[in-house]
């Protein structure tokens, strides 16, 4: 009888009791990577961060950014301040949960979302991959794009200051 009594004892039991496991956890942990995604896709990938740092109050989020091998010159940076703002303008992270770092070049384009306890040093913190000589770094500051600029600031701004300007010439031909 004893051994059925014990059998029966073992499958009534949970496997894991909360008595003999400590369930401890982790004090730096990787939340997310992607790739070179679409602005939309990204901010979907944000949104999920910022609701893991509101739900883990103890935590500091960190964004590591690696370009590729074609590349222009500080799109890791304006990569990242676009995420930040986006993390602290839109979603209302308080700015000292959240920190970014280029961490230079890579294969392919790469984000990494990373949690890290507050008030210490972050735990994992790679190196700065410098340059190789099959990355190609352009200046991608191009001429279409600063006309766009200059377009939009003409027509807003100075279209009524040129009209201006453009009847005082009149008048001066004139007199």
């Amino acid at each position: 009888m004893k051994p059925i009594f014990l059998l029966a004892l073992l499958f009534l039991l949970p496997p894991g009791s909360k008595a003999t496991t400590t369930e401890v956890a982790p004090d730096v942990f990787w939340f997310d990577t992607y790739g070179d995604i679409r602005w939309e896709d990204e901010k979907a990938r944000l949104d999920n961060f910022v609701i893991q740092l509101f739900n883990e109050p103890n935590y500091t989020g960190y964004i590591y950014i690696y370009v590729g091998r074609h590349s222009c010159r500080d799109e890791a940076v304006a990569r990242a301040i676009r995420a930040r703002r986006y993390l602290l303008n839109v979603r209302h992270l308080p700015w000292n949960r959240l920190a970014w770092r280029d961490l230079g070049y890579a294969d392919d384009f790469q984000v990494r979302l990373w949690l890290f306890p507050t008030g210490a040093p972050p735990r994992y913190v790679p190196e700065y991959q410098p340059a190789t000589s099959v990355h190609v770094i352009e200046d991608c500051t191009s001429q279409s794009r600063r006309a766009k600029i200059s377009t939009r600031r003409t027509n807003r701004w100075t279209r009524a200051a040129g009209a201006c300007f453009a009847t005082s010439l009149v008048r001066r031909r004139v007199l």
